[in-house]
Protein backbone atom coordinates (compact mmCIF):
# COMPACT_ATOMS: atom_id res chain seq x y z
CA UNK A 1 0.00 0.00 0.00
CA UNK A 2 1.20 3.49 -0.85
CA UNK A 3 2.05 6.08 1.77
CA UNK A 4 2.72 9.52 0.49
CA UNK A 5 5.87 10.63 0.21
CA UNK A 6 7.23 6.98 -0.17
CA UNK A 7 10.88 7.10 -1.71
CA UNK A 8 11.70 3.98 -4.20
CA UNK A 9 15.35 4.17 -4.62
CA UNK A 10 16.08 0.77 -5.33
CA UNK A 11 14.00 1.42 -8.84
CA UNK A 12 15.42 3.23 -11.69
CA UNK A 13 14.50 6.69 -12.16
CA UNK A 14 11.09 6.08 -14.47
CA UNK A 15 10.04 3.48 -12.06
CA UNK A 16 10.25 5.94 -9.06
CA UNK A 17 8.79 8.59 -10.69
CA UNK A 18 5.60 6.15 -12.05
CA UNK A 19 5.16 5.14 -8.04
CA UNK A 20 5.73 8.86 -7.17
CA UNK A 21 2.23 9.79 -9.53
CA UNK A 22 0.89 6.92 -8.41
CA UNK A 23 1.47 7.30 -4.62
CA UNK A 24 0.30 10.96 -4.09
CA UNK A 25 -3.51 9.74 -5.22
CA UNK A 26 -6.18 9.54 -2.33
CA UNK A 27 -7.28 6.03 -1.56
CA UNK A 28 -10.68 4.54 -1.04
CA UNK A 29 -12.20 1.71 0.16
CA UNK A 30 -14.81 0.28 -2.23
CA UNK A 31 -17.72 0.93 -0.32
CA UNK A 32 -16.47 4.35 -0.58
CA UNK A 33 -15.69 5.00 -4.23
CA UNK A 34 -19.31 3.45 -4.79
CA UNK A 35 -20.54 6.33 -2.48
CA UNK A 36 -18.33 8.88 -4.24
CA UNK A 37 -19.26 7.82 -7.84
CA UNK A 38 -23.30 7.70 -6.83
CA UNK A 39 -22.77 11.63 -5.54
CA UNK A 40 -21.10 12.29 -8.58
CA UNK A 41 -23.71 10.73 -10.56
CA UNK A 42 -26.34 12.64 -9.32
CA UNK A 43 -24.82 16.21 -9.62
CA UNK A 44 -23.61 15.46 -13.05
CA UNK A 45 -27.56 14.24 -13.66
CA UNK A 46 -28.95 17.08 -12.35
CA UNK A 47 -26.45 19.16 -14.86
CA UNK A 48 -26.99 17.21 -17.68
CA UNK A 49 -30.49 16.26 -17.19
CA UNK A 50 -32.29 19.57 -16.62
CA UNK A 51 -34.14 21.79 -18.50
CA UNK A 52 -35.91 24.96 -18.07
CA UNK A 53 -38.95 25.12 -19.65
CA UNK A 54 -41.22 28.35 -21.27
CA UNK A 55 -44.34 27.86 -22.61
CA UNK A 56 -44.26 27.78 -26.34
CA UNK A 57 -47.22 30.63 -25.90
CA UNK A 58 -44.55 33.27 -24.56
CA UNK A 59 -43.59 35.17 -27.28
CA UNK A 60 -40.83 37.62 -26.48
CA UNK A 61 -41.81 39.84 -29.75
CA UNK A 62 -44.74 40.31 -28.21
CA UNK A 63 -44.39 40.34 -24.55
CA UNK A 64 -47.32 38.55 -24.29
CA UNK A 65 -47.98 37.09 -20.73
CA UNK A 66 -44.74 37.19 -17.55
CA UNK A 67 -41.56 35.20 -18.34
CA UNK A 68 -41.54 34.18 -15.30
CA UNK A 69 -44.92 33.19 -15.16
CA UNK A 70 -44.47 30.77 -17.90
CA UNK A 71 -41.64 29.02 -16.64
CA UNK A 72 -41.21 25.34 -15.35
CA UNK A 73 -38.28 22.67 -14.57
CA UNK A 74 -38.08 19.35 -16.46
CA UNK A 75 -35.85 16.74 -14.56
CA UNK A 76 -34.09 13.62 -16.46
CA UNK A 77 -35.46 11.83 -13.80
CA UNK A 78 -38.94 12.37 -15.29
CA UNK A 79 -37.80 12.35 -19.00
CA UNK A 80 -40.07 8.63 -19.16
CA UNK A 81 -42.87 10.50 -17.27
CA UNK A 82 -46.35 10.00 -19.54
CA UNK A 83 -47.56 13.45 -18.05
CA UNK A 84 -44.33 15.52 -18.96
CA UNK A 85 -44.12 14.08 -22.19
CA UNK A 86 -47.84 15.70 -22.97
CA UNK A 87 -46.51 18.97 -21.14
CA UNK A 88 -43.67 19.27 -23.47
CA UNK A 89 -45.96 19.71 -26.26
CA UNK A 90 -47.06 22.77 -24.96
CA UNK A 91 -43.24 24.30 -23.52
CA UNK A 92 -39.90 24.46 -25.25
CA UNK A 93 -37.23 22.87 -23.20
CA UNK A 94 -33.82 23.85 -23.12
CA UNK A 95 -30.51 22.52 -21.62
CA UNK A 96 -28.09 24.85 -19.66
CA UNK A 97 -25.27 23.75 -22.40
CA UNK A 98 -25.82 24.94 -25.26
CA UNK A 99 -29.09 26.00 -25.39
CA UNK A 100 -29.40 28.69 -21.76
CA UNK A 101 -25.60 29.62 -22.57
CA UNK A 102 -26.80 30.26 -26.33
CA UNK A 103 -29.55 32.91 -24.39
CA UNK A 104 -26.82 34.63 -23.05
CA UNK A 105 -24.78 35.28 -25.43
CA UNK A 106 -27.32 36.05 -27.92
CA UNK A 107 -27.33 33.46 -30.81
CA UNK A 108 -30.43 31.92 -29.84
CA UNK A 109 -32.20 35.45 -30.40
CA UNK A 110 -30.54 36.49 -34.03
CA UNK A 111 -32.72 34.57 -35.78
CA UNK A 112 -35.98 35.41 -34.28
CA UNK A 113 -34.83 38.63 -34.39
CA UNK A 114 -34.39 38.86 -38.22
CA UNK A 115 -37.62 36.66 -39.12
CA UNK A 116 -39.80 38.97 -37.10
CA UNK A 117 -38.83 41.98 -36.96
CA UNK A 118 -39.00 43.03 -33.26
CA UNK A 119 -37.44 44.33 -30.41
CA UNK A 120 -36.77 41.92 -27.52
CA UNK A 121 -35.84 43.25 -24.24
CA UNK A 122 -32.44 41.83 -24.01
CA UNK A 123 -31.59 42.40 -20.20
CA UNK A 124 -34.71 40.75 -19.00
CA UNK A 125 -34.23 37.85 -21.09
CA UNK A 126 -30.63 37.16 -20.16
CA UNK A 127 -31.34 37.87 -16.30
CA UNK A 128 -34.20 35.12 -16.34
CA UNK A 129 -31.70 32.64 -18.51
CA UNK A 130 -29.23 33.84 -15.36
CA UNK A 131 -31.47 33.59 -12.30
CA UNK A 132 -33.53 30.50 -13.46
CA UNK A 133 -30.34 27.91 -14.60
CA UNK A 134 -29.16 28.49 -11.19
CA UNK A 135 -32.24 27.96 -9.15
CA UNK A 136 -32.80 25.01 -11.27
CA UNK A 137 -29.26 23.52 -10.71
CA UNK A 138 -28.06 24.71 -7.55
CA UNK A 139 -30.34 23.94 -4.76
CA UNK A 140 -30.38 20.02 -5.45
CA UNK A 141 -26.69 19.96 -6.23
CA UNK A 142 -25.60 21.62 -2.64
CA UNK A 143 -26.80 18.63 -0.27
CA UNK A 144 -24.96 15.80 -2.31
CA UNK A 145 -22.22 18.18 -2.85
CA UNK A 146 -21.60 18.69 0.70
CA UNK A 147 -21.80 14.91 1.22
CA UNK A 148 -18.79 14.79 -1.69
CA UNK A 149 -16.75 16.99 0.15
CA UNK A 150 -16.55 14.59 3.55
CA UNK A 151 -16.03 11.87 1.62
CA UNK A 152 -13.30 13.03 -0.16
CA UNK A 153 -11.54 14.35 2.59
CA UNK A 154 -11.76 10.52 3.98
CA UNK A 155 -9.34 9.42 1.31
CA UNK A 156 -6.98 12.24 0.93
CA UNK A 157 -6.37 12.34 4.66
CA UNK A 158 -5.79 8.44 4.66
CA UNK A 159 -2.53 9.82 2.58
CA UNK A 160 -1.36 12.29 4.91
CA UNK A 161 -3.00 15.58 2.87
CA UNK A 162 -5.04 17.75 4.95
CA UNK A 163 -8.12 17.81 2.80
CA UNK A 164 -8.95 16.90 -0.86
CA UNK A 165 -7.30 20.45 -2.10
CA UNK A 166 -4.37 19.36 -0.99
CA UNK A 167 -4.57 16.32 -2.90
CA UNK A 168 -5.39 17.96 -6.22
CA UNK A 169 -2.89 20.86 -5.46
CA UNK A 170 -0.02 18.25 -5.83
CA UNK A 171 -1.06 17.16 -8.93
CA UNK A 172 0.53 20.47 -10.18
CA UNK A 173 3.80 19.43 -8.33
CA UNK A 174 3.72 23.34 -7.19
CA UNK A 175 5.09 23.62 -3.93
CA UNK A 176 3.93 27.14 -3.76
CA UNK A 177 1.36 26.65 -5.28
CA UNK A 178 -1.33 29.20 -3.85
CA UNK A 179 1.71 32.25 -3.76
CA UNK A 180 2.41 30.97 -6.94
CA UNK A 181 -1.31 32.17 -8.09
CA UNK A 182 -2.01 34.55 -5.97
CA UNK A 183 1.15 36.67 -7.70
CA UNK A 184 0.17 35.59 -11.20
CA UNK A 185 -3.36 37.45 -10.43
CA UNK A 186 -2.07 40.69 -9.01
CA UNK A 187 -0.11 40.77 -11.75
CA UNK A 188 -2.58 40.29 -14.34
CA UNK A 189 -5.26 42.47 -12.07
CA UNK A 190 -5.18 45.83 -13.51
CA UNK A 191 -5.00 45.02 -16.82
CA UNK A 192 -8.33 43.17 -16.36
CA UNK A 193 -9.73 46.29 -13.96
CA UNK A 194 -8.70 48.51 -17.04
CA UNK A 195 -10.57 45.72 -19.13
CA UNK A 196 -13.49 45.94 -17.03
CA UNK A 197 -13.95 49.49 -16.69
CA UNK A 198 -14.14 49.98 -20.47
CA UNK A 199 -16.22 46.75 -20.62
CA UNK A 200 -18.67 48.71 -17.81
CA UNK A 201 -18.60 51.93 -19.34
CA UNK A 202 -20.04 50.67 -23.07
CA UNK A 203 -22.54 48.36 -21.47
CA UNK A 204 -23.51 51.54 -18.98
CA UNK A 205 -24.29 53.50 -22.60
CA UNK A 206 -26.00 50.34 -24.00
CA UNK A 207 -28.55 49.95 -20.62
CA UNK A 208 -28.98 53.56 -19.46
CA UNK A 209 -31.69 53.05 -17.31
CA UNK A 210 -30.69 49.73 -15.43
CA UNK A 211 -31.30 51.55 -11.88
CA UNK A 212 -28.82 48.91 -9.84
CA UNK A 213 -25.69 49.43 -12.56
CA UNK A 214 -23.37 52.36 -10.90
CA UNK A 215 -21.00 53.52 -13.70
CA UNK A 216 -18.49 53.17 -10.91
CA UNK A 217 -18.99 49.68 -9.54
CA UNK A 218 -20.04 46.24 -9.66
CA UNK A 219 -21.38 44.91 -13.43
CA UNK A 220 -24.22 43.02 -13.23
CA UNK A 221 -23.30 39.23 -14.10
CA UNK A 222 -26.07 38.72 -16.55
CA UNK A 223 -25.45 41.41 -19.08
CA UNK A 224 -21.27 40.58 -20.00
CA UNK A 225 -22.60 38.11 -22.48
CA UNK A 226 -21.91 34.99 -20.91
CA UNK A 227 -23.51 32.43 -18.00
CA UNK A 228 -20.86 32.67 -16.10
CA UNK A 229 -19.08 36.33 -17.00
CA UNK A 230 -16.34 34.79 -18.11
CA UNK A 231 -16.38 35.29 -21.95
CA UNK A 232 -16.75 38.73 -22.63
CA UNK A 233 -16.43 38.27 -26.82
CA UNK A 234 -19.50 39.28 -27.65
CA UNK A 235 -19.11 42.84 -26.23
CA UNK A 236 -16.15 43.33 -28.75
CA UNK A 237 -18.51 45.10 -31.23
CA UNK A 238 -19.74 47.45 -28.94
CA UNK A 239 -16.55 48.29 -27.24
CA UNK A 240 -14.61 48.73 -30.65
CA UNK A 241 -16.76 48.56 -33.92
CA UNK A 242 -15.12 47.50 -36.53
CA UNK A 243 -15.79 47.13 -40.40
CA UNK A 244 -14.92 43.49 -40.20
CA UNK A 245 -16.54 41.54 -37.07
CA UNK A 246 -14.57 38.56 -37.40
CA UNK A 247 -17.19 36.68 -35.40
CA UNK A 248 -19.83 37.33 -38.06
CA UNK A 249 -17.51 36.39 -40.55
CA UNK A 250 -17.60 33.11 -38.90
CA UNK A 251 -21.10 32.96 -39.09
CA UNK A 252 -22.14 33.68 -42.65
CA UNK A 253 -19.73 31.13 -43.42
CA UNK A 254 -22.30 28.78 -41.78
CA UNK A 255 -19.58 26.08 -41.70
CA UNK A 256 -20.82 22.23 -40.07
CA UNK A 257 -19.26 21.50 -36.46
CA UNK A 258 -17.33 18.45 -38.93
CA UNK A 259 -16.13 21.15 -40.47
CA UNK A 260 -14.50 23.33 -38.23
CA UNK A 261 -13.23 20.37 -36.98
CA UNK A 262 -10.95 19.73 -40.20
CA UNK A 263 -10.31 23.04 -40.07
CA UNK A 264 -8.26 22.80 -36.46
CA UNK A 265 -7.01 19.40 -37.88
CA UNK A 266 -5.66 21.37 -40.83
CA UNK A 267 -3.85 23.78 -38.27
CA UNK A 268 -2.17 21.35 -36.25
CA UNK A 269 -1.08 18.71 -39.09
CA UNK A 270 0.31 21.53 -41.35
CA UNK A 271 2.79 21.72 -38.08
CA UNK A 272 3.60 17.99 -38.92
CA UNK A 273 1.63 16.88 -35.84
CA UNK A 274 -0.36 13.90 -35.89
CA UNK A 275 -4.12 13.98 -37.87
CA UNK A 276 -6.97 12.67 -36.18
CA UNK A 277 -7.85 8.76 -36.10
CA UNK A 278 -10.68 6.95 -38.39
CA UNK A 279 -11.53 6.16 -34.62
CA UNK A 280 -12.38 9.36 -33.72
CA UNK A 281 -14.08 10.40 -36.96
CA UNK A 282 -16.29 7.11 -36.28
CA UNK A 283 -16.80 7.92 -32.42
CA UNK A 284 -16.66 11.03 -31.28
CA UNK A 285 -19.95 13.22 -31.11
CA UNK A 286 -20.33 16.25 -32.73
CA UNK A 287 -23.81 17.79 -32.01
CA UNK A 288 -26.79 16.93 -29.23
CA UNK A 289 -28.65 14.03 -30.10
CA UNK A 290 -31.81 12.05 -28.46
CA UNK A 291 -28.73 9.49 -26.82
CA UNK A 292 -26.35 12.85 -26.00
CA UNK A 293 -27.71 15.10 -23.50
CA UNK A 294 -23.99 16.13 -22.05
CA UNK A 295 -22.94 18.86 -24.19
CA UNK A 296 -19.86 20.42 -22.39
CA UNK A 297 -16.75 19.91 -24.89
CA UNK A 298 -14.92 16.72 -23.46
CA UNK A 299 -11.62 15.12 -24.87
CA UNK A 300 -11.13 11.56 -24.24
CA UNK A 301 -7.79 9.17 -24.32
CA UNK A 302 -9.80 5.25 -24.52
CA UNK A 303 -6.22 3.66 -24.14
CA UNK A 304 -6.92 1.46 -27.37
CA UNK A 305 -4.58 1.53 -30.80
CA UNK A 306 -5.99 4.86 -32.19
CA UNK A 307 -9.42 5.23 -30.02
CA UNK A 308 -9.33 8.85 -29.00
CA UNK A 309 -12.82 10.66 -29.41
CA UNK A 310 -14.40 13.87 -28.89
CA UNK A 311 -17.83 15.73 -27.76
CA UNK A 312 -19.27 18.84 -28.31
CA UNK A 313 -22.16 20.17 -29.55
CA UNK A 314 -20.43 22.80 -32.36
CA UNK A 315 -22.00 25.57 -33.95
CA UNK A 316 -20.43 27.81 -36.41
CA UNK A 317 -19.61 30.71 -33.98
CA UNK A 318 -15.39 31.64 -33.32
CA UNK A 319 -16.08 30.35 -29.54
CA UNK A 320 -17.04 26.83 -30.92
CA UNK A 321 -14.12 26.70 -32.90
CA UNK A 322 -12.22 27.66 -29.85
CA UNK A 323 -13.46 24.60 -28.26
CA UNK A 324 -12.29 22.38 -31.12
CA UNK A 325 -9.04 23.58 -30.86
CA UNK A 326 -8.84 23.75 -27.50
CA UNK A 327 -10.28 19.72 -27.41
CA UNK A 328 -8.22 18.55 -30.58
CA UNK A 329 -5.26 20.11 -28.10
CA UNK A 330 -5.80 17.66 -25.24
CA UNK A 331 -6.31 14.69 -28.24
CA UNK A 332 -2.78 15.59 -29.89
CA UNK A 333 -0.99 15.46 -26.49
CA UNK A 334 -2.54 11.97 -26.01
CA UNK A 335 -1.74 10.79 -29.22
CA UNK A 336 2.27 11.94 -28.67
CA UNK A 337 2.19 10.28 -25.03
CA UNK A 338 0.82 6.68 -26.76
CA UNK A 339 4.16 5.03 -26.39
CA UNK A 340 5.20 6.34 -23.36
CA UNK A 341 3.53 4.03 -20.25
CA UNK A 342 0.05 4.46 -19.36
CA UNK A 343 0.64 5.97 -16.16
CA UNK A 344 2.55 8.74 -17.96
CA UNK A 345 -0.21 9.33 -20.66
CA UNK A 346 -1.71 11.75 -19.21
CA UNK A 347 0.74 14.44 -19.74
CA UNK A 348 3.54 16.67 -17.36
CA UNK A 349 0.54 17.82 -15.54
CA UNK A 350 -3.17 19.10 -15.92
CA UNK A 351 -2.26 22.64 -16.34
CA UNK A 352 -0.16 21.96 -19.13
CA UNK A 353 -2.77 19.64 -20.94
CA UNK A 354 -5.53 22.76 -20.76
CA UNK A 355 -2.76 25.13 -22.43
CA UNK A 356 -1.59 23.08 -25.72
CA UNK A 357 -4.82 23.79 -27.54
CA UNK A 358 -4.93 27.50 -26.32
CA UNK A 359 -1.63 27.90 -27.47
CA UNK A 360 -2.24 26.61 -31.15
CA UNK A 361 -6.06 27.91 -31.37
CA UNK A 362 -3.99 31.80 -30.48
CA UNK A 363 -1.46 31.49 -33.32
CA UNK A 364 -4.79 30.33 -35.31
CA UNK A 365 -6.32 33.74 -34.58
CA UNK A 366 -3.72 35.68 -36.05
CA UNK A 367 -5.09 38.15 -38.98
CA UNK A 368 -2.41 35.86 -41.28
CA UNK A 369 -4.42 32.63 -40.86
CA UNK A 370 -7.41 34.44 -40.85
CA UNK A 371 -6.44 35.66 -44.19
CA UNK A 372 -5.50 32.25 -45.09
CA UNK A 373 -9.05 30.85 -44.21
CA UNK A 374 -10.90 33.92 -46.13
CA UNK A 375 -12.30 34.91 -43.34
CA UNK A 376 -10.48 38.24 -43.65
CA UNK A 377 -9.16 40.32 -46.57
CA UNK A 378 -5.22 40.94 -47.24
CA UNK A 379 -5.69 44.37 -46.97
CA UNK A 380 -5.62 44.12 -43.28
CA UNK A 381 -2.17 43.07 -43.26
CA UNK A 382 -1.11 45.99 -44.45
CA UNK A 383 0.00 48.16 -41.17
CA UNK A 384 -1.28 51.77 -40.67
CA UNK A 385 1.22 52.82 -38.06
CA UNK A 386 5.07 52.17 -36.88
CA UNK A 387 4.01 49.07 -34.56
CA UNK A 388 2.97 47.43 -38.08
CA UNK A 389 -0.89 47.37 -37.22
CA UNK A 390 -3.83 48.48 -38.61
CA UNK A 391 -7.22 48.64 -37.10
CA UNK A 392 -8.42 44.96 -37.08
CA UNK A 393 -4.97 44.11 -34.81
CA UNK A 394 -6.62 46.09 -32.05
CA UNK A 395 -10.07 44.60 -32.50
CA UNK A 396 -8.65 40.98 -32.75
CA UNK A 397 -6.57 42.19 -30.17
CA UNK A 398 -9.73 43.12 -27.86
CA UNK A 399 -11.77 39.88 -28.44
CA UNK A 400 -8.91 37.86 -27.71
CA UNK A 401 -8.72 39.70 -24.45
CA UNK A 402 -12.56 39.30 -23.89
CA UNK A 403 -12.37 35.64 -23.95
CA UNK A 404 -8.30 35.44 -22.31
CA UNK A 405 -8.28 38.24 -19.71
CA UNK A 406 -11.64 38.14 -18.63
CA UNK A 407 -11.57 34.09 -17.52
CA UNK A 408 -8.57 34.93 -15.64
CA UNK A 409 -10.27 35.84 -12.11
CA UNK A 410 -13.28 33.32 -12.52
CA UNK A 411 -10.11 30.57 -12.66
CA UNK A 412 -8.77 32.00 -10.00
CA UNK A 413 -12.13 31.98 -7.85
CA UNK A 414 -13.17 28.38 -8.51
CA UNK A 415 -10.67 26.47 -6.74
CA UNK A 416 -9.97 29.12 -4.29
CA UNK A 417 -13.48 28.35 -3.07
CA UNK A 418 -13.34 24.92 -3.03
CA UNK A 419 -10.69 24.86 -1.15
CA UNK A 420 -12.26 26.98 1.46
CA UNK A 421 -15.03 24.31 1.46
CA UNK A 422 -13.07 21.51 1.39
CA UNK A 423 -10.58 22.49 4.47
CA UNK A 424 -13.64 23.49 6.13
CA UNK A 425 -12.49 27.41 7.05
CA UNK A 426 -15.88 28.16 5.87
CA UNK A 427 -19.24 27.43 7.08
CA UNK A 428 -21.06 25.46 4.03
CA UNK A 429 -24.65 25.89 4.96
CA UNK A 430 -24.53 29.33 6.56
CA UNK A 431 -22.09 30.75 4.30
CA UNK A 432 -20.97 28.65 0.81
CA UNK A 433 -22.89 30.86 -1.13
CA UNK A 434 -22.33 34.29 0.56
CA UNK A 435 -18.48 33.63 0.32
CA UNK A 436 -18.70 32.48 -3.48
CA UNK A 437 -20.47 36.27 -4.32
CA UNK A 438 -17.42 37.61 -2.14
CA UNK A 439 -15.06 36.49 -4.15
CA UNK A 440 -16.89 37.22 -7.31
CA UNK A 441 -17.69 40.83 -6.23
CA UNK A 442 -13.97 41.55 -4.76
CA UNK A 443 -12.06 40.07 -7.75
CA UNK A 444 -14.45 39.12 -10.68
CA UNK A 445 -15.99 42.79 -10.14
CA UNK A 446 -19.54 41.43 -10.92
CA UNK A 447 -22.91 41.24 -8.64
CA UNK A 448 -26.08 39.15 -8.88
CA UNK A 449 -28.68 40.69 -11.56
CA UNK A 450 -31.16 41.02 -8.30
CA UNK A 451 -30.92 41.85 -4.60
CA UNK A 452 -32.61 38.94 -3.32
CA UNK A 453 -30.83 36.79 -0.10
CA UNK A 454 -28.81 33.91 -2.37
CA UNK A 455 -27.43 32.77 0.92
CA UNK A 456 -29.07 29.21 0.46
CA UNK A 457 -28.58 29.07 -2.93
CA UNK A 458 -25.46 27.38 -4.14
CA UNK A 459 -24.67 29.21 -7.64
CA UNK A 460 -21.37 27.60 -8.17
CA UNK A 461 -23.11 24.64 -9.38
CA UNK A 462 -24.13 26.16 -12.29
CA UNK A 463 -20.41 25.91 -13.92
CA UNK A 464 -20.26 22.22 -14.94
CA UNK A 465 -16.73 21.83 -13.21
CA UNK A 466 -18.35 21.87 -10.15
CA UNK A 467 -20.61 19.03 -10.58
CA UNK A 468 -18.27 17.36 -12.44
CA UNK A 469 -15.72 17.48 -9.94
CA UNK A 470 -12.85 18.72 -12.24
CA UNK A 471 -10.28 21.40 -10.57
CA UNK A 472 -10.06 24.36 -11.76
CA UNK A 473 -6.98 26.23 -11.36
CA UNK A 474 -5.22 24.37 -14.49
CA UNK A 475 -7.07 27.04 -16.33
CA UNK A 476 -5.90 29.70 -14.54
CA UNK A 477 -2.49 28.44 -14.84
CA UNK A 478 -2.66 27.51 -18.47
CA UNK A 479 -4.14 31.10 -19.37
CA UNK A 480 -0.31 31.88 -18.48
CA UNK A 481 1.04 29.24 -20.36
CA UNK A 482 -0.60 29.25 -23.88
CA UNK A 483 1.45 33.03 -24.14
CA UNK A 484 5.09 31.60 -23.44
CA UNK A 485 4.72 28.52 -25.29
CA UNK A 486 3.13 30.69 -27.84
CA UNK A 487 6.06 32.62 -27.93
CA UNK A 488 8.76 30.29 -27.30
CA UNK A 489 7.45 28.16 -30.50
CA UNK A 490 7.60 31.65 -32.60
CA UNK A 491 10.99 31.89 -31.31
CA UNK A 492 11.71 28.31 -32.53
CA UNK A 493 9.62 28.83 -35.71
CA UNK A 494 11.48 32.11 -36.84
CA UNK A 495 14.87 32.04 -34.75
CA UNK A 496 15.70 28.08 -35.10
CA UNK A 497 15.51 28.44 -30.60
CA UNK A 498 13.53 29.28 -27.96
CA UNK A 499 16.92 31.59 -26.23
CA UNK A 500 17.32 33.64 -29.45
CA UNK A 501 18.44 36.73 -27.88
CA UNK A 502 16.70 38.50 -31.13
CA UNK A 503 13.55 40.21 -30.78
CA UNK A 504 10.19 38.70 -32.64
CA UNK A 505 10.04 40.76 -36.12
CA UNK A 506 6.49 41.15 -35.71
CA UNK A 507 3.97 41.58 -32.94
CA UNK A 508 3.72 38.44 -31.09
CA UNK A 509 -0.36 38.50 -31.95
CA UNK A 510 0.51 37.97 -35.50
CA UNK A 511 3.08 35.55 -35.10
CA UNK A 512 1.66 32.69 -37.14
CA UNK A 513 2.79 28.83 -36.55
CA UNK A 514 1.15 27.41 -39.42
CA UNK A 515 3.33 25.23 -41.59
CA UNK A 516 6.05 25.74 -38.92
CA UNK A 517 7.59 21.82 -39.21
CA UNK A 518 10.24 23.45 -37.07
CA UNK A 519 7.68 24.55 -34.26
CA UNK A 520 5.85 21.28 -34.45
CA UNK A 521 8.92 19.29 -33.96
CA UNK A 522 9.85 20.97 -30.54
CA UNK A 523 6.60 21.06 -29.66
CA UNK A 524 6.31 17.36 -30.19
CA UNK A 525 9.36 16.41 -28.38
CA UNK A 526 8.35 18.46 -25.21
CA UNK A 527 4.68 16.28 -25.03
CA UNK A 528 5.57 13.14 -26.13
CA UNK A 529 7.27 13.34 -22.49
CA UNK A 530 4.14 12.76 -21.38
CA UNK A 531 4.13 12.66 -17.52
CA UNK A 532 7.43 10.86 -17.11
CA UNK A 533 9.12 14.22 -16.68
CA UNK A 534 8.36 17.30 -14.10
CA UNK A 535 6.78 19.83 -15.86
CA UNK A 536 9.84 22.27 -15.45
CA UNK A 537 11.35 20.20 -17.78
CA UNK A 538 8.87 20.29 -20.72
CA UNK A 539 8.41 24.20 -20.11
CA UNK A 540 12.36 24.76 -20.31
CA UNK A 541 12.38 22.74 -23.92
CA UNK A 542 9.49 25.42 -24.82
CA UNK A 543 10.01 28.39 -23.72
CA UNK A 544 13.84 28.38 -21.88
CA UNK A 545 12.40 29.00 -18.57
CA UNK A 546 11.33 26.99 -15.55
CA UNK A 547 9.13 29.38 -14.41
CA UNK A 548 5.30 30.30 -15.08
CA UNK A 549 5.50 33.91 -15.68
CA UNK A 550 2.76 36.52 -17.13
CA UNK A 551 5.38 38.43 -19.41
CA UNK A 552 5.15 37.08 -22.81
CA UNK A 553 0.66 37.62 -21.94
CA UNK A 554 1.58 41.20 -21.71
CA UNK A 555 4.07 41.49 -24.32
CA UNK A 556 1.16 39.87 -26.58
CA UNK A 557 -1.54 42.38 -25.51
CA UNK A 558 0.95 45.44 -25.38
CA UNK A 559 -0.77 47.50 -27.99
CA UNK A 560 -4.40 46.39 -26.80
CA UNK A 561 -2.90 48.00 -23.30
CA UNK A 562 -2.06 51.63 -25.00
CA UNK A 563 -5.49 51.15 -26.42
CA UNK A 564 -7.33 50.78 -23.28
CA UNK A 565 -5.55 53.25 -21.83
CA UNK A 566 -6.01 55.82 -24.35
CA UNK A 567 -9.60 55.15 -24.13
CA UNK A 568 -9.65 55.52 -20.10
CA UNK A 569 -7.90 58.67 -20.55
CA UNK A 570 -10.00 60.37 -23.39
CA UNK A 571 -13.50 59.41 -22.35
CA UNK A 572 -12.47 59.53 -18.05
CA UNK A 573 -13.42 56.03 -17.12
CA UNK A 574 -13.63 55.24 -13.46
CA UNK A 575 -11.47 51.96 -13.14
CA UNK A 576 -12.05 49.87 -10.26
CA UNK A 577 -15.31 49.19 -8.22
Amino acid sequence: MCTRGQQHRAFNGSLERAFHLLCRLPQYSDGEISTIAKLLGSMQGIYSGTQVCIDKAYNPCKGNGLLWDRTSLKHQKLASNMQSDAEDKDRICLYGEPEMEQIMTGKSTSQRDENENCTIDEENLHSWAWQSWRLAVGPPTKEPYRKLIDHMNIGARRMGYADIGASWRAELEMANLRELTNRLWLQVKPLYQKLHAVARYFLKQKYPRMVNFDPAGLIPAHILGDMWSQNWESLATLIYPHQVDIMESFRRRNWTGEQLIKRAEDVYSSMGLPMMTKTFWKKSVFERSKNVTKCHGTAANMFADGDYRMVVCAGNSMSDFYVIMHEMGHIVYYMLTSNQSTIFQDGTNSAFQESIGDTIYLSAINPLHLTRINLLNSSFLAPENYQHLNSFDYALLLKTALVKISSIPFSYIMDRYRWALFEGSINFEADANNYFWHLLESEQGIKPPTEMDRTDLFDAAAKYHLPDNTPYVRYFLANFLSFQILEGLCRKSIFGSVDSPNELPMPLHRCDLYGSKRAGRLLAKALRLGGSQHWSIVLKILTGSEEISSDAMFRYFEPLIQLLDNMIREMKIPVGW
